[in-house]
């Protein structure tokens, strides 16, 4: 892991000790010394450790007991946290966090029966988000492609998600095409409004990828419509701005602008995930890759 107090101009590394073998997959911040590290594998190689020192030292918050599951992604919404792991015993898996990541309890039964061969995808730590209208949604692929909205999502904007951890899940169907095991939906994420979805199949990178947007309905429900395809298989997405939101998608094969409702080519170095703080988008990739994205009213530009 690396950190940055500086806008990118110096960066530290940081270690986990006990965890180098470990892969971590998705960090939430909360300020410049806390945050929570996510790892995935199976069995106890999935992993919650969190810090308060700015990565000095770390706890051990959540370690998975479970030979069946495998812990995929994270979303917070200020102290309050969601935590996605595949299915067991034919559905989802959600820990929940009321105290910023110091302690998880598992919520048993608060999601809908999973298709055969349905799961998340742990390639960016985004499977999990929380949406504009105040809930949270869940994507993921293999067996099927489709995205599930929790029943809070009816309520307020602000207040889902703050009042019931075991509330009840619907699942959509999308456009998007699923395959066992590659292919599905690997991201979800704010976009104004709306909510934007991208993924395609990881054995067929350069192959087109797809998206979607998924629209909150009056009585709460969403419609899901499909979007044309970025260039390629995109495991990652983040959107800047309100009313005319710019999203950045990254994949390995390079990263994409959607603008007016189309896909641009903004860059073909190859990112897996992506995070936005402001006007300013982060990718990562491999072999410690990272880019600083600049978004503005034009087509962003990475640097």
């Amino acid at each position: 892991m690396l950190r940055t107090l500086d806008g990118g101009a110096h960066w530290q590394a940081l270690h986990v000790p006990g965890a180098e073998a470990l892969d971590f997959r998705d960090i939430e911040g909360f300020s410049a010394d806390r945050a929570v590290v996510l790892s995935i594998g199976p069995g106890a190689d999935s992993r919650i450790y969190r810090t308060e020192d700015g990565g000095r030292s770390w706890q051990l918050a959540l370690q998975n007991a479970d030979p069946r599951a495998f812990f995929d992604c994270m979303a917070f919404r200020g102290e309050r946290g969601w935590m996605l792991g595949d299915p067991v015993d034919g559905a989802f898996q959600l820990h929940a966090t009321n105290d910023g990541g110091r302690t998880w309890v598992l919520q048993p039964g608060a999601m809908p029966t999973a298709r055969k061969d349905e799961a998340a995808f742990a390639a960016s730590g985004t499977c999990i988000a929380t949406t504009p209208w105040g809930g949270r949604m869940i994507v993921g692929g293999g067996g099927a492609a489709r995205a599930y909205v929790d029943a809070a999502d009816a309520a307020e904007p602000g207040t889902a998600g703050d009042a019931n951890l075991d509330a009840s899940w619907s699942a959509y169907a999308t456009p998007m095409p699923a395959r066992v095991p590659a292919a599905g939906i690997f991201s979800a994420a704010p976009a104004g409004g709306d909510m934007l979805l991208v993924g395609g199949d990881f054995e067929h990178e350069a192959a087109p990828g797809s998206a979607a947007l998924a629209q909150r309905r009056e009585d709460g429900s969403l419609v899901v419509s499909g979007l044309p395809d970025p260039r390629g298989y995109r495991s990652g997405v983040a959107c800047a701005g309100d009313v005319q939101p710019r999203c950045i998608a990254v994949g390995p094969s390079g990263v994409d602008v959607l603008i007016d409702g189309r896909w641009q080519a903004l860059s073909d170095t190859g990112y897996d995930a992506i995070d936005v703080a402001g006007n300013v988008g982060w990718a990562s990739g491999d072999k410690g890759r990272v880019a600083r994205i600049e978004i503005g009213a034009k087509a962003p530009a990475s640097e």
